[in-house]
C-alpha cells in the first residue's frame, strides 16, 4: 500500500494540487517526491519551508508501523526498534511542530536511521 499524501498547491508544485509518494527525507529538512497524478514534474523537492501534510503522513505511517508493513515507507522511516506505545497512541493529539519534534527525537534515540544529505538522490 503507497503512502500516497495529498500536496497542497505552492510553488514547489508549479501551483497544483499534487498527488505524491515520498521518496527520501534529508538533513536539510527536504522531502523528494514522486508525483502519482501524472502530472510533471514527475519528481519534486519540498523544502523545509514548504508545506508537507505531515499529519496525513504520520497517520499512515502509523498504521504501516501497526502492520508491520515497512514495503512503502520510505527507509528514513522504518523502525530499527520497536517505538514505544505512548509515542503512537499520542503523536496524533499533538500539534505538527510537536510531532516534528517527536520523530526527531525518536531519530536522535536511534528509533531510524540518520537522514542522508540531499545529493544522494541522483542515485536513485
Amino acid at each position: 500500500m503507497d503512502i500516497i499524501l495529498e500536496i497542497e498547491p505552492q510553488s514547489a508544485t508549479s501551483f497544483e494540487e499534487r498527488k505524491a509518494v515520498v521518496l527520501s527525507c534529508h538533513k536539510d529538512g527536504s522531502i523528494f517526491l514522486e508525483g502519482k497524478d501524472g502530472l510533471k514534474p514527475f519528481r519534486f523537492y519540498l523544502n523545509k519551508e514548504d508545506k508537507f501534510p505531515w499529519n496525513s503522513f504520520i497517520q499512515k505511517l502509523l498504521v504501516a508501523w501497526s502492520l508491520s508493513d515497512f514495503s512503502h515507507i520510505p527507509k528514513e522511516f522504518i523502525p530499527q526498534k520497536r517505538i514505544p506505545p505512548f509515542v503512537i497512541e499520542g503523536i496524533l493529539q499533538e500539534d505538527e511542530f510537536t510531532q516534528k519534534k517527536v520523530l526527531s527525537t525518536l531519530r536522535k534515540q536511534g528509533y531510524f536511521s540518520k537522514l542522508k544529505n540531499k545529493d544522494l538522490d541522483t542515485l536513485l
